[in-house]
Formats: structure tokens, C-alpha cells, sequence
């Protein structure tokens, strides 16, 4: 519950400030909280604190009325730029050392965030729990039902340009691959986290396998991963096509076409989940209760589940990687198949 006698039900906030610096994902993860927000203030100025270059997606939410981008290098400048401000609620979805600083000198009547070291409690006068048991869009929603806000449904609200839908058809065409895209597959490999990676030789056994049927694949990279890309399509052939380096918004138009995302827990892979592709993941240290979508026929994941260090959390295994070593590519390419029978 709310300190300090902070309701909604006697206090109806005119400046709403959203902090969630960063991942892809996790800014992705934040923006239903906005919607729900706007409904029940439709007056009020809701701004999004966010990072380059995930303020691609937060541009594209129309009840968002400023999208600022943090910069790290000017940490007090923003301290000054908050509190002049004068947000009535500062909801901060990070709750790190930066974003502590900006909420603590925010001036803000409601100062949220998530509960954890007893450095929140000095800055929050509403602390969350977290409950990794819940998705995670539901774990950010419970900054507003602590607040008194009910349950209730929310959206993505992530609806492209459509500039770049047009950039991505032409380019699908301009590479042989024809509209529609029935056997166009999304690959997403790659994380930044060892543990969260596969085994690069099963997902080209995976690639080479359902290439037998004509399915395209379209190799999906980010910032230093181009090169491992590059080799998974020169083992695979023609039938994976890797593009050039675009911006988030093209990267999500190309998803988009996609009939089925395959890969591993990362941006491309939630940004499909929000596009309302389908997908199928495969987890390690992930606890897919948090990130996979509650009861979505389309939104599938694999894990090797009878392991007793499953769902670690951890970004270094002290073990085998036992966790992503037990899935095999059998077992994705039968679960691809059944995915795509549906």
C-alpha cells in the first residue's frame, strides 16, 4: 500500500512521469502501463524517461505526450530538469543508482518503485514487491492496483508506420522473398548473456532441417553479432537472408512479417511478443513465467525443466550450461512444426 495517504482515489496526478531507461524489452514491457494510466487520467501529461535508441518504440504510444532521452553523462542536469518539472507522480520501473537520484530530487508527491535494498526506502514512498511468479507487464501493472486501480485489460498499443512497413516489404521482395510470408521465419540467436545463448550447430540443424520445405529465414543481429549471423547463414545457404544494419522500428517491421519467431530471450524476440507474432523460446536461467505471456496459444518456449538448478537467473552458470545443452534440435524443429500446424 501507498505511504504518506497517497490514493488514487483522493489524488488525481496533472504530471505523470515514467522512468524505464532501458533494455529493448523491458521499455517494450513498461508501455501498457501507459494506457491504463490514460484512461483513468485522460487530462493528464504522462512523459516516458527513456534511453536511445528504445525511444523508437515509446514514440509510437499516442498517449505518451513527451518521449525524453536520458542521457548518462548529464545525470544532474536531468536531477534539475525532473524537479522543474514539478511532476505530481514519478513511477520509476528501473529503480537503479541513476534513476534513484532523479526520483529522490523529483519533488514528486508519489515517488514509486520497486522494493529491494534499503536504499528505496529512502527515496520511495511507495515500494512494490516483486513477484517473479506473475508476467512481467502484470508485475509493472501492481505500481497502479497498490495505487487502488482494479485489474483490467490492457494493450500493446505498438502500431508501426508505416514507412517502415513499406521499407520492410520492399526489401523481403527485393531479396526474392514474396508477399505473403507464410514460411518466413524470424531467427533470433544471439544475447548479450552467455547463459541465455544455444548451441550455435543445433540452430543450424534446426535451420537446415525445416529448409526442406521451402521455409526462408530471415537472421536477425544487433551490435557486434553481425559477424556470427553472417557464418549461422553461410552454413544454412540461400534460404537465410541476413539484412543490414536498421533502426528499431525496420527491425520490428521485418518481425513482423515473420510467420513464427524462433529464438532465444532477447529484444527481437519480446518485440514479436508485442507485435502479436508468434514465437517459440528457448529458456535457461529465464523464469518464462515472467517473461513468456500467461495462456497465449502463440507465445510457446522450451526448457529443460527437470533440472534442479533450473530458472537460476544467473548471467554466469557454474555447472555445464546444462539448461541450454539439454534442448536439441529435434526437439525445437518438432515444436516449430507444431506451432506452424495450428
Amino acid at each position: 500500500m501507498a505511504t504518506d495517504g497517497i490514493k488514487r482515489v483522493d489524488f488525481k496526478p496533472q504530471k505523470i512521469l515514467i522512468i524505464q531507461l532501458r533494455r529493448i524489452g523491458d521499455v517494450i514491457f513498461t508501455l501498457p502501463v501507459v494506457g491504463v494510466l490514460r484512461k483513468h487520467f485522460p487530462e493528464a501529461k504522462i512523459d516516458f524517461l527513456v534511453e536511445a535508441p528504445s525511444d523508437q518504440f515509446v514514440r509510437l504510444n499516442p498517449d505518451i505526450h513527451e518521449t525524453l532521452i536520458y542521457d548518462k553523462n548529464s545525470s544532474w542536469n536531468w536531477v534539475r530538469r525532473i524537479r522543474k518539472q514539478k511532476y505530481d507522480w514519478v513511477l520509476d520501473f528501473l529503480s537503479n543508482g541513476r534513476t534513484l537520484l532523479l526520483t529522490r530530487f523529483s519533488g514528486a508527491r508519489l515517488r514509486s518503485g520497486f522494493k529491494g535494498p534499503f536504499s528505496r526506502k529512502l527515496v520511495y514512498n511507495h515500494l512494490v514487491p516483486v513477484s517473479t511468479h506473475q508476467y512481467i507487464v502484470d508485475q509493472k501493472l501492481d505500481f497502479l492496483r497498490s495505487l487502488g486501480f482494479k485489474g483490467e485489460p490492457w494493450k500493446w498499443n505498438l502500431n508501426l508506420p508505416q514507412e517502415e512497413k513499406n521499407w520492410a516489404e520492399t526489401f523481403l521482395k527485393k531479396s526474392g522473398i514474396q508477399d505473403p510470408f507464410p514460411k518466413l521465419i524470424g531467427i533470433a540467436p544471439c544475447s548479450r548473456r552467455a547463459t541465455r545463448r544455444w548451441i550455435s550447430d543445433r540452430v543450424i540443424a534446426v535451420l537446415r532441417s525445416l529448409n526442406r520445405d521451402g521455409t526462408k529465414f530471415i537472421l536477425f543481429w544487433g551490435a557486434g553479432e553481425l559477424e556470427f549471423v553472417e557464418s549461422l547463414a553461410q552454413k544454412v545457404g540461400s534460404s537465410a537472408l541476413v539484412p543490414p544494419q536498421t533502426t528499431l522500428l525496420q527491425l520490428a517491421a521485418l518481425i513482423e512479417k515473420c510467420s513464427l519467431v524462433f529464438g532465444v530471450d532477447n529484444g527481437p524476440r519480446n518485440i514479436a511478443v508485442a507485435l502479436g507474432v508468434p514465437t517459440l523460446a528457448l529458456f535457461g536461467p529465464t523464469n518464462p513465467i515472467s517473461i513468456n505471456p500467461h495462456g497465449d496459444p502463440k507465445q510457446q518456449y522450451l526448457q529443460a525443466e527437470d533440472l534442479f538448478c533450473i530458472r537460476c537467473g544467473l548471467n554466469q552458470c557454474p555447472y555445464q550450461h546444462e539448461c541450454m545443452e539439454k534442448i536439441s534440435s529435434n526437439m525445437v524443429v518438432e515444436k516449430i512444426k507444431s506451432m506452424r500446424c495450428r
